[in-house]
């Protein structure tokens, strides 16, 4: 990858994540605002807003951070952290999380944990509607695949993020929203494996990365 597609990527990520932080963010102002003119009776209810939005933007800061940022390259076989975050993640989205298996198979790389946030983040992209996201592990010789479900009516990728996944991607065409399904697949390929999409059945998707060990 040359410099030029380096600078394009972190751009559009940029774009994504302060995109998603301009709700709860611009919420939390609201209510302040609603506070001061509002007098005494509205108190508490602006006080809710901006406890409330602030609590989500907090998430999706830490969220990022581990997803995007080089902190999530250092976590080890413990994936406990990784899934209290997911779990908080969940909190503010419309599906709901079953990780359950949080020690990492023996060979899998240390930043698989990163990795894992960002499959995450695909899938709960796939249920506009709600749904489950799972979690799950298997290893065989010489292999480890980390899968992660998403189950929910409508289940399925918009049409530019599955394009973002295809070998003969062009970096120029991404998007903002599109840019997570690239950048997924590349921290795959960074660990010696790749990223497969693929239909499970009605109302079903299977994001699968197969590492070598």
């Amino acid at each position: 990858m040359d410099l030029q597609i380096d600078l394009r990527v972190a751009e559009l990520l940029t774009s994504r994540m302060c995109h998603d932080l301009v709700g709860p963010i611009g919420a939390v102002n609201n209510g302040m605002e609603l506070l001061s003119d509002g007098g005494m009776e509205l108190a508490d209810d602006a006080l809710k807003l901006a406890s409330r939005s602030a609590g989500q933007a907090a998430v999706l800061l830490q969220f990022y951070r581990m997803a995007y940022g080089m902190a999530g390259n250092r976590q080890g076989g413990d994936l406990t952290p990784m899934r209290e975050l997911a779990v908080q993640f969940f909190s503010h989205q419309k599906a709901t999380l079953e990780w359950v298996q949080t020690s990492a198979p023996e060979g899998l790389p240390e930043s698989a944990g990163k990795l894992i946030l960002n499959m995450i983040i695909l899938a709960a992209e796939a249920l506009p509607r709600g749904g489950t996201v799972g979690v799950l592990f298997s290893k065989e010789a010489g292999a480890v695949d980390i899968v992660v479900v998403a189950v929910g009516a409508d289940a399925g990728l918009r049409d530019e993020t599955h394009a973002s996944l295809k070998e003969d991607v062009v970096v120029e065409d991404l998007t903002p929203r599109s840019v997570h399904g690239y950048f997924t697949r590349l921290l795959a390929r960074r660990m010696g494996g790749d990223l497969e999409v693929t239909p499970a059945g009605s109302g079903h998707l299977r994001i699968t990365a197969k590492l070598p060990v």
